[in-house]
């Protein structure tokens, strides 16, 4: 996958990588929280900070520097964050598409229409 003209691999199959990346995603989600009227500045740093640590976990250190170009920009992290979520979204749909059809609740279906 390509996050800010930055080519990304993600291999969410190999049990390794998944458990890094379902870490890093609980990760994200604890400290990306900010407390509620708390200023927009903070909130851009905190949400953007437990972004760059997520593509740094899972993709390697120095990763977020590379996507993100040093720069804080929430929007961006948010987007690049969702890119690469979708992605793992759409792997996963994909994987169970393909494992449905040896199923044995179809593999029973075939036999009674025999």
């Amino acid at each position: 996958m390509i996050i800010n003209g930055i080519e990304l691999e993600l291999d969410i199959f190999d049990a390794d990588v998944a458990e890094v990346y379902e870490e890093a995603l609980e990760k994200v989600r604890i400290d990306a929280k900010v407390d509620t009227g708390a200023k927009m500045s903070v909130v851009i740093k905190t949400q953007c900070n437990a972004v760059f640590d997520f593509f740094d976990e899972v993709f390697g250190e120095g990763t977020s520097e590379d996507v993100f170009g040093g720069k804080t920009n929430l929007m961006t992290c948010l987007k690049a964050f969702e890119e690469v979520v979708d992605n793992v979204a759409n792997q996963t749909k994909e994987a169970e598409q393909l494992s449905s059809k040896y199923s044995p609740n179809r593999a029973q279906r075939r036999t009674n229409k025999r």
